[in-house]
C-alpha cells in the first residue's frame, strides 16, 4: 500500500469512527459532528495534497504508469542482471581461423628482368581469447543503451611461409629457381574494440523480456610472429649467397610476410547469439480469499523505462472461472 493510500484510508476511518460515535450516550451536537466531519475532510485534503507534491520530486516516480496495479524494478537491479548476462557470454567465445591464404607476387630487375617471385603465406591458424571490460548501461526515454568494451586478451597463431623464385635469363643461369618454406608461430596482439547497441524489450504476465540488439561486428587478429621463429626464418634466407642473396635482399622477403602479417584478419564476432534475458516481476496470476483460490485475469499494461525505475502497470481483475491450486 502507497502512503498516498494510508492516509486516505486513516482519513476514511477517523470518519466513520466519527459517524459511530453518534451511537454513543455522550454523542455529540449534529452541528459539532459536521464541524469535526469537515475538519477531517479538510485535512485528508491537505495530506493528500502534500503527499501529491512530494511524489512529484521523487525522481523514481517520473514516468510512473496510471495503472491499477503498478510494478517497479529499480534500474540497478537491471542494469546488474544485464552485465552478468553480456559479460558472461563474451568471456565464453573464442574465435578461430584456419587455412587463410595470402599471395604477393612481384619481377626483380637489374637493367635486365633476373626472374620473378611468388611469395604465399598460409595462416594455418588463428585463435583469440575475448574477455569484456565493464558494461555501461544507461536507462532512459523508454530505451535502454549498452555500451561494452570487448578485448582480445590472449591468443595464438601458426603461419607457413612459402617463398618460390623463378630465375630467367642472365638471372636463371647463375641463381636458377629457388625455393624456401619456413614455419612460423607467435602471439596474437591485444586490442579492444567499442561495441554498443541497445536493449529491446518486451513484457508478458509475469517478466519483462529484455532481447540485446548489438550491430554487426569485426574483430581484427594480429599476430606478432615469436622472435625464435621470425629468426630462424631469417637465417634460412640469409644462408642463400651469391645472386640470389642479391634477390633476396631486392625482394626483402621478411619486409613483405611482416607486412602481411600486420594487416591482421578479420573474423566477425558472433552477437547474434546473445538471447534475450528475463528481468521477473512477480505478478502472480492467483491469490487466496478465506483459504480458498480465486483466479486472477491480468492484463499487462504500459512499460516505462526511467532513468532510476522501469515501471510496469497492469489491469487485475477477478477472473470468471477460479482454478483450484494445487
Amino acid at each position: 500500500m502507497t502512503t498516498f493510500h494510508r492516509t486516505t484510508a486513516m482519513a476514511t476511518v477517523a470518519i466513520v469512527a466519527a459517524l459511530a460515535a453518534c451511537d454513543r450516550k455522550d454523542r455529540q451536537t449534529p452541528e459539532s459532528l459536521r464541524g469535526e466531519i469537515a475538519a477531517l475532510v479538510t485535512e485528508r485534503d491537505a495530506l493528500r495534497a502534500r503527499i501529491n507534491a512530494l511524489m512529484a520530486k521523487e525522481p523514481r516516480l517520473a514516468g510512473m504508469p496510471d495503472a491499477p496495479v503498478i510494478v517497479g524494478v529499480p534500474t540497478t537491479v537491471a542494469a546488474d542482471l544485464i552485465q552478468r548476462v553480456v559479460t558472461g557470454f563474451v568471456d565464453q567465445v573464442t574465435l578461430t581461423l584456419k587455412e587463410i591464404k595470402v599471395r604477393k607476387r612481384g619481377s626483380v630487375k637489374k637493367v635486365v628482368t633476373l626472374g620473378e617471385y611468388d611469395l604465399r603465406v598460409t595462416i594455418n591458424q588463428v585463435t583469440g581469447k575475448l574477455k569484456t571490460g565493464i558494461p555501461s548501461v544507461t536507462f532512459g526515454a523508454n530505451r535502454v543503451a549498452l555500451a561494452v568494451p570487448v578485448s582480445v586478451a590472449s591468443g595464438a597463431g601458426r603461419a607457413t611461409i612459402n617463398f618460390m623464385w623463378d630465375g630467367r635469363n642472365v638471372g636463371g643461369a647463375v641463381c636458377g629457381d629457388m625455393a624456401v618454406t619456413q614455419v612460423v608461430s607467435g602471439s596474437v596482439r591485444p586490442a579492444t574494440y567499442p561495441l554498443a547497441g541497445t536493449l529491446v524489450f518486451a513484457v508478458t504476465a509475469n517478466t519483462i523480456v529484455a532481447k540485446p540488439k548489438l550491430p554487426r561486428m569485426i574483430v581484427n587478429l594480429k599476430v606478432a610472429p615469436s622472435e625464435a621463429s621470425w629468426d630462424a626464418a631469417q637465417k634460412v634466407l640469409d644462408d642463400k649467397g651469391g645472386v640470389c642473396g642479391f634477390v633476396l635482399d631486392r625482394v626483402d622477403v621478411m619486409a613483405l610476410v611482416k607486412n602481411i602479417v600486420d594487416q591482421g584478419f578479420n573474423v566477425r564476432l558472433p552477437t547474434d547469439r546473445l538471447t534475450a534475458m528475463a528481468i521477473p516481476v512477480g505478478v502472480e496470476p492467483a491469490m487466496r480469499v478465506r483459504g480458498q483460490p480465486v483466479a486472477l485475469a491480468i492484463r499487462i499494461g504500459d512499460l516505462v523505462i526511467g532513468e532510476q525505475m522501469i515501471w510496469l502497470g497492469a489491469e487485475v481483475s477477478v477472473a470468471a472461472t477460479s482454478t483450484r491450486l494445487r
